[in-house]
């Protein structure tokens, strides 16, 4: 998620499980630097690759193996910054488990979104989502903000305060789970319907658009392409706000893209679909607008658009170089208000 989430979810996360002696700021920076410690993957940069960025976010430093790790660095930090700054030297050992438990803090939250984390690396190259909750989400963030700010500011009640937070989170990835349930039925409903006039399904996904839990995007993989459908999932019955969407060109494996673009199987760029494939879990087509770039379909700035937020551009000429990563996230006029109607027809 963004990182003011991580940072707060931290920072509550450490309060709550610290001695109860340990100074209350040097437990919250050791929180606040384990909950941000995982995000600095995005510096991993290689000019030469472009997908190289997208690869190594949310890899090894996201994973259970390497948060001992985040710990032990999160802690040094702390250490350090009194060092310097206090001129004084402070016990480590008491912020190595709050920072340990604020680390995974981050992990665990990352594991909500849809994005995809490498958390069982290096044992498995799997990319784990639970699609509960968008990678923003002010209603996720803002109860939790609050309670971790008078965790820190009010004399008393620390850690009842932090705990109150970290309960804020947990009731709000509760509903969400139920919204994604209702979601998902939904869809399933809506194919059995649909019957024989419809192509069996090969691959169903749902997940939350941006900053919200009401309103569902679900894709639909078939012999026949991909559809995208928009779920509203209110106080009332649950409702498909676009229940005939159109199939749209897609994928099943990168071996149909590096065909259809005319690649030598061994080229480059055929592997730099393969990755691309792995990172957008299979979720590949054409961009309607841009035929030469293959874009990840889960994403689009809205729920039942098909166009993806980013994708890579292709040369099917030069099949060699390396592809170009593209992003589309400049929504059209409208876009904004017509999401906030969905969300509140």
């Amino acid at each position: 998620m963004d990182p003011l989430t991580h940072s707060f979810l931290g920072m509550a996360t450490a309060l709550v499980v610290a001695r109860r002696y340990t100074p209350r700021g040097q437990v919250a920076l050791a929180g606040l630097a384990a909950g941000l410690l995982p995000d600095t993957d995005v510096f991993l940069r290689n000019a030469a690759d472009p997908l190289f960025f997208i690869e190594y976010h949310r890899h090894f430093t996201h994973s259970l193996a390497f948060s001992p790790v985040i710990a032990a660095l999160a802690a040094g930090i702390v250490w350090l910054i009194y060092r310097v700054v206090a001129r004084r030297s402070i016990a480590v050992t008491p912020l190595l488990l709050p920072a340990w438990l604020a680390g995974l803090s981050h992990i665990f939250c990352d594991l909500w979104t849809s994005y995809g984390t490498r958390v069982w690396w290096p044992f498995s190259d799997a990319r784990v989502s639970l699609d509960w909750v968008a990678v923003v989400d002010p209603l996720l963030t803002l109860p939790l903000l609050v309670l971790t700010v008078l965790a820190l500011t009010k004399q008393r009640g620390a850690r009842k305060h932090a705990a109150l937070g970290l309960a804020s989170v947990s009731l709000y990835l509760g509903l969400a789970i139920v919204q994604h349930h209702r979601a998902s039925t939904a869809v399933s409903q809506w194919l059995a319907q649909s019957g024989g006039t419809s192509p069996t399904p090969v691959q169903i996904t749902v997940k939350p658009s941006i900053a919200n839990i009401i309103v569902w995007r679900a894709l639909i993989r078939d012999p026949d392409g991909v559809r995208v459908m928009a779920v509203r999932c209110g106080l009332g019955a649950t409702e498909i706000l676009n229940p005939s969407p159109p199939h749209y060109a897609a994928f099943a494996t990168p071996a149909d893209a590096v065909a259809a673009f005319g690649l030598s199987a061994d080229s480059v760029q055929a592997s730099d679909i393969k990755r691309f494939f792995h990172f957008s879990d299979d979720w590949v087509g054409v961009h309607p607008q841009h035929p030469q770039v293959l874009g990840d379909l889960r994403y689009a700035s809205l729920p039942d658009d098909i166009r993806p937020l980013w994708g890579i551009h292709l040369q099917p000429s030069h099949p060699e170089a390396r592809v170009e990563w593209q992003q589309f996230t400049e929504m059209e006029p409208g876009a904004v208000k017509r999401l906030w109607g969905m969300i509140w027809k």
